[in-house]
């Protein structure tokens, strides 16, 4: 299955759920939640990334962990944790902790060393967006 996410990241292109992981690389077989391959492209400003990665853990519905294959080198977690809302007794939210590390291409870690304007659009601007947009599409949702 192919899903595009362009409503709430207009940088991920789509993400392609590939197949399962091979038993001998499940570390997550105790769990007995089968880990996916994807397949995940991006594009930011006319440069277009892609790579496969395998989840490494899941622990549902609370936390999901990965690590690329090919491509771009990366390794992640997202991680939700409820917490009461201070609004309303009735009401409560979840709070999203994504942790990602990426090694970036050369001509691209070669901006971010020169200069902090980038890390800093890259994490204030091209991030933040992305998260908050995902938050509305679940909200609007009701996901």
């Amino acid at each position: 299955a192919i899903f595009t996410c362009r409503s709430w990241c207009k940088y991920l292109h789509s993400v392609e759920y590939i197949g399962l992981v091979d038993e001998e690389e499940d570390t997550n077989s105790s769990n007995r939640i089968p880990l996916r391959k994807s397949k995940w492209t991006v594009g930011v400003k006319g440069l277009r990334f892609s790579w496969t990665a395998n989840d490494t853990r899941i622990v549902r519905p609370n936390r999901i962990e990965w690590e690329s294959t090919s491509g771009l080198k990366n390794i992640g977690s997202v991680e939700f944790v409820p917490s009461s809302s201070s609004s309303s007794a009735d009401s409560s939210t979840t709070q999203m902790n994504l942790y990602f590390t990426f090694t970036a291409p050369r001509a691209v870690s070669s901006l971010f060393r020169r200069s902090n304007k980038i890390r800093k659009y890259t994490e204030d601007v091209l991030l933040m967006n992305m998260l908050t947009d995902f938050r509305d599409v679940v909200m609007d949702e009701d996901l």
